[in-house]
């Protein structure tokens, strides 16, 4: 019998329930570290209880489906990239009309100048703390650039 995670049918192979797991835990991080939210604030937004947020952030559960929508629904469809990219995808907002691009991406812009700046603490390189620093920009930014791919797409068909 062949095994389904190596199907050469596939473009990439099957997610695995730890690589599923790994996914929803650095998205529950990244939202707990853009929102200043613990376990239990994080499981108020979401209806859930702070065991069930804990134990997906440390990889000992799953969460539902239902769950997953609510974190999408919440904080952005955006933030599920990581278990998207699972199966090669990204997700980008379908209603996207109402988006003013240019404060996010002069803003991602104005920080990654700021970052390669020859005073910055890396010099011209980017450091790791200055990278996580501008991370929300960055996010913000590419919610930006997802919204005028979806209008011009829209445009184009």
């Amino acid at each position: 019998m062949t095994d389904p995670h190596n199907n050469v049918l596939l473009p990439i192979p099957l997610p695995t329930q730890s690589s599923l797991r790994n996914a929803v835990a650095r998205i529950i991080g990244s939202i707990q570290r853009d929102h200043d939210l613990t376990d239990e604030e994080l499981a108020d937004e979401l209806h859930i209880s702070a065991g069930t947020v804990a134990n997906a952030r440390n990889k000992k559960a799953d969460l539902n489906a239902a769950t997953i929508a609510k974190i999408g629904h919440r904080f952005g469809v955006e933030v599920l990239d990581p278990y998207a990219a699972l199966y090669g995808a990204r997700n980008v907002p379908i209603e996207a009309s109402g988006v003013d691009a240019l404060p996010s991406l002069s803003g991602s812009v104005h920080r990654l100048a700021v970052a390669q700046s020859p005073a910055s603490d890396g010099g011209v390189q980017i450091t790791h703390n200055e990278l996580l620093e501008m991370l929300p920009e960055l996010r913000a930014a590419q919610a930006a650039i997802n919204s005028l791919l979806v209008r011009a797409e829209r445009i184009a068909a």
